[in-house]
């Protein structure tokens, strides 16, 4: 039988996440994200209604507020802790993968190729 140790085992996440400055804006505010994968994010500083197992919109993306790009991802709620929300991506589109791409690979050219289409 194997024992479990809290905080020495590895975590069976399918997407790696990495730590980076961005944030994301659903629900009309703009919201910290504290850590982001191709299979989903983490949100800090989130005080609404949503809990786990609602699904809901994000319809932004970006480094900051001043660097938002645009897109439409359908997400699922994974767990909240307190103002902490988990969140799992149910679809990305093209534009909303390359968003994603360019923030976890740190390319700010590409928002600022975006910002001034």
């Amino acid at each position: 039988m194997a024992i479990r140790i809290a905080g020495t085992t590895d975590y069976n996440r399918k997407d790696n996440r990495i730590e980076t400055a961005a944030c994301v804006s659903f629900e009309g505010e703009v919201y910290q994200v504290l850590d982001i994968g191709l299979g989903g994010l983490r949100i800090g500083g989130y005080e609404g209604e949503l809990m786990p197992d609602q699904e809901f919109m994000i319809d932004g993306i970006g480094l900051d507020e001043d660097n938002i790009v645009a897109v439409r991802v359908d997400c699922t709620v994974a767990r909240r802790l307190g103002n902490q929300l988990g969140v799992g991506f149910v679809e990305l589109d093209s534009l909303s993968y390359d968003v994603l791409d360019a923030l976890m690979m740190r390319r700010k050219k590409f928002f600022e190729k975006m910002k001034n289409r």
